[in-house]
């Protein structure tokens, strides 16, 4: 398989893992878990079913994630870029625009999960540092970049917040 096929496979699972989040968020929200608190989408008991679905989406995305992330790479970059904010070239635009995408799942996810929003900050932060720091010690060809921490986490942020979003309009609507 190429790797342009690999990479429309890991679009298809975004957005299989994208759509999923807000399926069970709005499920979430209609099964009345959660609080009208808009610090979280937190809640009471999720059923057992979302909770394995959650399971199931955040690992296929979590795997497609380390794949994508891991796999080496031509090696044409630095090693390493710790100027935040430096975005050079229209490339560069787009990589980071498509990294807050990667991580859009994973918010939703979390939200549908319940998850307040400071541990999902949390992970999604994380989860980039451990990836960023692994194709610096691994030297798979890729850049470790703290442009990347940002874009990844603010991906993580957005996703939660949409997430958060759907739960409290779905409770409007049938509250």
């Amino acid at each position: 398989m190429s790797g342009f096929s690999f990479e429309l496979a890991y679009a298809a699972l975004l957005a299989v893992t994208g759509v999923a989040g807000i399926v069970l968020a709005v499920r979430g929200a209609r099964s009345g878990r959660g609080s009208s608190d808009s610090r979280a989408p937190r809640g009471s008991r999720i059923p057992r079913g979302d909770r394995i679905a959650i399971a199931v989406f955040l690992a296929a995305w979590l795997a497609g994630l380390l794949f994508m992330t891991l796999r080496p790479s031509s090696g044409r970059g630095s090693l390493l870029n710790l100027v935040p904010l430096s975005f050079e070239g229209p490339g560069a635009v787009v990589d980071a625009v498509l990294n807050v995408g990667v991580f859009m799942p994973l918010g939703l996810l979390l939200a549908a999960a319940a998850i307040r929003f400071p541990v999902a900050l949390l992970i999604g932060l994380m989860l980039s540092v451990t990836i960023e720091l692994s194709q610096f010690v691994v030297q798979v060809g890729r850049t470790s970049d703290i442009n990347d921490l940002i874009t990844n986490t603010t991906g993580t942020v957005l996703g939660w917040a949409l997430g958060a979003a759907v739960v409290h309009i779905r409770r409007r609507v049938d509250g």
